[in-house]
């Protein structure tokens, strides 16, 4: 009777952390709404989880690791940040966006011990997942300051002499009859590039093959280019409208940065979704 029931226990164990899993997830998007009260944050994060059931659904053990010091370090984690989650309101911004890093050590220890190998997708779903977003402008902006800046102002100015009009660049300046506009870091599209890479890793993930590495490595390139096109496109509109402070001030705010985000996420989201299907259609024919 006994042997019997050994498989009945460990499947309601599996059960049970099925649960604890979905729990530190759904906790996750709470923080968020409570804390930033972002709902592209809160998409976002949303989309990435999603990927990260999916994945670890393939892998699900049928059986639970026997290791004591993984069970106690995964307990001891999901514990501290549930406590450490309450009250809600509480957490500080750093906090939410390295609780899926945590969360994740976490429920993966008492689900998989030391056994991380056929989990290395979900491990780069939930690391993209939680790098800061300041991350890559700052790497950015500490090292190729002056260059970043210079080479925006000089692909807008060209996008700008193409279509006709009267420009003079010279390093991060682009003077134009109407005014004279100085390319910021925070124009250079470092901080798109940045989003642009963690959905690289989630379309790489979710497109699956076997050259995960080429793939990611193909929409990293996009992503630089996309980011490096549309902030000169934008840079361009607001040195054409510089004369125009209201439209001005509507290009260079959240609003205008919103729309070039909004293309440049479906430009991806086509060269990793859109090129992957097409290439699933022409592969019969190849072979015939």
């Amino acid at each position: 009777m006994a042997i019997r029931r050994l498989p009945n226990l460990a499947w309601s164990r599996l059960s049970a952390l099925r649960i604890v899993g979905v729990g530190l997830a759904g906790l996750h998007l709470v923080l968020i709404v409570q804390v930033t009260g972002s709902l592209d944050q809160l998409v976002f994060s949303g989309l990435f989880w999603v990927a990260i059931a999916a994945h670890g659904q393939q892998h699900w053990p049928d059986r639970l690791p026997r290791s004591r010091p993984s069970l106690l370090l995964g307990l001891t984690l999901v514990g501290g940040l549930i406590v450490k989650s309450w009250p809600l309101g509480d957490a500080e911004t750093a906090f939410v966006r390295l609780f899926p890093l945590f969360a994740w050590a976490g429920w993966f220890t008492l689900v998989q011990g030391w056994r991380w190998l056929p989990w290395r997708q979900s491990w780069a779903l939930v690391l993209a997942l939680s790098v800061p977003p300041r991350a890559m402008p700052l790497l950015l902006e500490t090292i190729l300051d002056a260059q970043i800046r210079t080479a925006t102002a000089a692909i807008a100015a060209f996008v700008l002499h193409y279509v006709g009009f009267d420009v003079v660049q010279q390093n991060s300046l682009i003077q134009l009859p109407g005014g004279t506009v100085d390319v910021e870091f925070a124009c250079t599209g470092a901080a798109l590039l940045g989003l642009l890479l963690q959905v690289s890793v989630l379309l790489t993930v979710a497109t699956g093959g076997q050259h995960l590495g080429h793939t990611l490595g193909r929409l990293a390139g996009w992503s630089i280019a996309i980011a490096a096109l549309l902030s000169a496109i934008r840079v361009a509109i607001m040195a054409a409208v510089v004369s125009n402070a209201a439209a001005f001030q509507f290009w260079h705010g959240a609003s205008g940065g919103q729309i070039f985000t909004l293309i440049a996420l479906a430009g991806l989201g086509y060269l990793g979704l859109g090129q992957q299907g097409q290439a699933e259609v022409d592969e019969p024919s190849l072979s015939n």
